[in-house]
């Protein structure tokens, strides 16, 4: 019975020793180390965003944001690509569309293709050549009527596992 305790309470010290340097290792870690741990990542030509909100479409044919909250839509000034490493999840294009999605069903949406290539076993890259060029993007926001300067405009990378599909949603600054 005694070396049944002391298995017990060593294997919880070591669970406990465990823990602790994991939290030390990530508290310490670099901010860009923490953001490479992140499933979804926006890649900008200066920084690494991770994408922590999603919404998901209602049946009403709205999208809402289940996960997250607006605050956590990151603003960026370009786009170069995304890192998805969400096991059983795969991007199937970017979405773009006004704030308007939030609200109506009979929202103007655009579809931008992407390009998906393999990184590891459950990681990809996926680029969408429309956002590379400002006025691609402008000529994307006239198409779903956002006024100029592009403030009530939405870009969502679309990420689909089966039957479920997930809108990670980031904004695009305007150029001044």
């Amino acid at each position: 019975m005694v070396r049944s305790r002391n298995r017990r309470s060593s294997s919880v010290i070591a669970s406990a020793i465990a823990a602790a340097i994991a939290a030390v290792i990530l508290i310490g870690a670099p901010a860009s180390l923490a953001q490479q741990m992140s499933p979804v990542v926006l890649f900008t030509s200066k920084e690494q965003i991770p994408l922590k909100a999603y919404a998901e479409m209602m049946r009403a044919g709205i999208l809402q944001i289940v996960s997250g909250s607006a605050k956590e839509i990151p603003t960026v000034t370009d786009v170069s690509y995304f890192r998805c490493a969400l096991t059983g999840w795969a991007p199937k294009g970017v979405l773009v569309a006004s704030e308007e999605l939030f609200k109506s069903e009979y929202a103007e949406r655009r579809l931008i293709p992407i390009l998906i290539q393999p990184v590891a076993a459950s990681t990809v890259a996926a680029r969408a050549a429309d956002l590379e060029k400002p006025e691609r993007i402008a000529a994307l926001r006239r198409a779903v009527n956002v006024p100029e300067g592009g403030e009530r405009s939405y870009f969502f990378l679309i990420l689909s596992s089966g039957d479920m599909t997930r809108y990670y949603p980031f904004r695009i600054a305007s150029p001044k």
